[in-house]
């Protein structure tokens, strides 16, 4: 074969790689809502699969029975957690809705305030306008979490499909990743074995490391408030507990509403707010994070930020959640190629 005809060979398979890579995108758009919905469930069965392992190895039962015992546990804790958090939820989430046209006027007030004194300071118009339509945007942002609400109860078929894939992934999860592993050639069958446990290390640690993280948070915080008198304080540390699974950006998302709560009157100041909320981060930064997460953080923060921002750009919240994980399987896949011959041949040749 001459020069020409690999030139054209190459060129071949690189646009056949292309068409792939773009059929295989176009593809993963078209289901989309089947693959969160995919990842979901992954994400839930990496919190409950060593349970399954260590009934199996402690009660010596079969691995149906097993499935059958975790799925159990897994629908009586979602039937305990709606039970005790949906009746409180309503009602103080009711209550905001019928408070929230005079927590928009204090706040109306606080704006044109502060729009009075920038007159005096003489700053730009632009950001006069932008802070006296500020309250306006907090509509907006109202009428959004509506819709939101709307979509999330209308999603009661989606939770029906991740209760059926969390059901069978749990019972051949295992068997799923063995397969996994036959399809690689049976010289690349280790180096198969030490990508898996790479990610199932940095997935099934972050997931359940991040969950035992924000339920900490939110009680504290739920807690912190309903102490300095804070209304709604039950749904803010709901808040906080939720968002505490986005790192370093999660945290100042989730102090957002109970600081424009704490302007209006027979409320905590809003620096006293403040502080509490700091003073949290600062306990899961220093104790929390590093003994339930481990080596799973061991990533610079700037690189964190940067995937959580990435995550987020690509697949929203879902993708915000994933980042970190997906961030040290990276580091790690990294580190695994360095170690591996043909890097040490290129450095020497």
């Amino acid at each position: 074969m001459n020069s020409v005809d690999k030139q054209w060979t190459f060129v071949l398979r690189l646009l056949t790689l292309l068409f792939m890579l773009g059929g295989i995108i176009w593809l993963l758009q078209s289901i989309s809502w089947l693959v969160a919905l995919l990842l979901v469930s992954i994400l839930i069965v990496y919190i409950f699969y060593p349970m399954l392992v260590y009934l199996k190895k402690r009660f010596r039962i079969s691995h149906g029975l097993a499935t059958a015992l975790v799925f159990l546990t897994f629908l009586l804790f979602c039937a305990v957690t709606v039970s005790l958090l949906i009746p409180v939820i309503y009602f103080e989430a009711t209550e905001l809705a019928e408070n929230f046209p005079h927590y928009v006027e204090r706040f109306q007030n606080y704006l044109y305030w502060i729009s009075q004194q920038l007159i005096v300071l003489d700053v730009e118009a632009e950001v006069r306008e932008y802070l006296i339509s500020l309250s306006d945007n907090l509509y907006q942002g109202v009428e959004y979490l509506a819709e939101a609400s709307l979509s999330l109860i209308g999603g009661a078929v989606d939770i029906f499909i991740v209760l059926f894939l969390v059901y069978f992934l749990l019972s051949d999860f295992h068997t799923i990743r063995n397969q996994l592993i036959d399809i690689v050639p049976l010289k690349r069958r280790p180096l198969a074995e030490e990508l898996l446990e790479i990610i199932d290390n940095n997935v099934g640690a972050f997931i359940r490391g991040s969950l035992i993280r924000c339920i900490i948070v939110g009680v504290i915080t739920g807690i912190m408030l309903y102490i300095v008198g804070m209304p709604y304080a039950f749904l803010l540390g709901i808040v906080a507990g939720l968002f505490n699974f986005i790192l370093y950006i999660g945290p100042y998302i989730a102090a957002v509403p109970a600081v424009l709560l704490s302007f209006s009157p027979l409320t905590p100041s809003p620096l006293f707010i403040i502080l509490i909320y700091v003073v949290i981060q600062i306990l899961d930064g220093l104790f929390l994070a590093p003994v339930v997460l481990g080596r799973i953080v061991n990533l610079k923060p700037i690189t964190i930020i940067v995937a959580i921002l990435a995550g987020g750009t690509l697949a929203g919240l879902l993708g915000m959640v994933l980042a970190v994980p997906v961030a040290g399987i990276i580091k790690n896949i990294l580190k695994l190629i360095k170690r591996g011959p043909a890097y040490h041949g290129d450095l020497t040749g």
